[in-house]
């Protein structure tokens, strides 16, 4: 509901009120006492609400201003009652068409989204993969079994490039409506490894060329996981167990990445494969300029064949189509460079 819709609701139930205390306190006061409140509060309620049983109050013809106190009540009861109905009624029917357009334009995004990436399950670590993508300008379609949850983020992001379903994502009607064969990429983070299992065999299947990455809580899940189709399986206990020997014996080095990830800069380590036009920005990373132009650090370099990263590069370093660069850099720098060299 909009807070003018609120001002409204509430100015109309006020002034109703107002009314009907003031409708009250007008004929016990003209009746100089001979009513009981009771009885010009009933006398009120049926005169607003144009019930008409008749003239309630003993002797209310004979009162002088009575009955011309009970018309002008009729005129400002009427009319207040009429306001506060028609607004509860704007209340009904704009919350519905609200929700409705809402939903509408969710599917228009949607159909619209190229190159995003699937996130099934918005808990405790499905949520925090959405808001990374959001942070780092990377289309997002979530889904979830839990609305609350979903339209919370995209309240948090109202400018994001950010959608949801709600229902089970190992349904595959629900799964039919994320635009699986654009999507570039698919997070399994539900919290069974059976229903993440399902899904990567699912993805895989509807898309060879997707990448999956899931979520395992099993070690012992791992190997099955990563053998029906998943790129790569992340399993949060390991994760947490590195976590907590690394801020046991490099704190400084934790602290750093942590105030990365928060800063408002948004400093991220991403990767980058050269394209065709790798060629435009140089022969070697002297040539290519990346730190001058794009404001970057490289941080290691593998080329098309290579297994091997090297690490450090050096200046001399030949660089070309193929060639992946792990650099340090802001989203936009990253699409910067992407653009020029793909």
């Amino acid at each position: 509901m909009t807070s003018s819709l609120q001002k409204r609701l509430l100015a109309g139930l006020l002034v109703m009120l107002a009314v009907v205390v003031g409708g009250a306190i007008g004929y016990y006061a003209i009746g100089g006492g001979q009513w009981s409140a009771h009885d010009c509060l009933y006398m009120t309620v049926i005169t607003v609400t144009t019930v008409g049983f008749g003239e309630t109050l003993d002797g209310m013809d004979k009162v002088e201003y009575a009955r011309m106190f009970t018309m002008i009540l009729l005129l400002f009861g009427t009319g207040s009652i009429v306001f506060f109905a028609s607004t509860i009624t704007a209340f009904i029917v704009e919350g519905d068409l609200k929700n409705a357009l809402f939903a509408n334009k969710l599917k228009k995004r949607m159909k619209r989204m190229k190159d995003h990436v699937i996130v099934c399950g918005a808990g405790s670590t499905g949520r925090n993969v959405i808001e990374e993508l959001i942070k780092t300008a990377v289309p997002v379609i979530a889904i979830d079994v839990n609305e609350v949850e979903l339209k919370d983020i995209a309240d948090k992001h109202p400018g994001a490039a950010y959608t949801y379903i709600v229902g089970d994502a190992t349904d595959d009607d629900v799964m039919a409506q994320a635009n699986l064969p654009s999507a570039k990429g698919i997070v399994a983070a539900l919290s069974s490894d059976k229903d993440n299992l399902y899904l990567t065999v699912s993805a895989r299947q509807d898309n060879p060329r997707i990448r999956i990455v899931a979520r395992c809580s099993e070690l012992s899940h791992v190997d099955k996981i990563r053998k029906s189709g998943a790129d790569a399986v992340v399993s949060p206990n390991y994760i947490g167990g590195l976590r907590l020997v690394s801020e046991m014996m490099r704190p400084s080095v934790v602290r750093f990445l942590d105030e990365m990830l928060r800063d408002r800069v948004a400093y991220r380590i991403e990767e980058v494969t050269l394209g065709d036009s790798a060629g435009d920005l140089g022969a070697t990373l002297r040539e290519a300029r990346i730190r001058e132009k794009f404001g970057m650090t490289v941080l290691a370099v593998r080329a098309k064949a290579a297994e091997a990263w090297t690490y450090n590069p050096d200046a001399a370093e030949k660089i070309g189509p193929g060639m992946t660069l792990v650099v340090l850099g802001s989203p936009e720098q990253v699409a910067e460079l992407r653009k020029q060299s793909s």
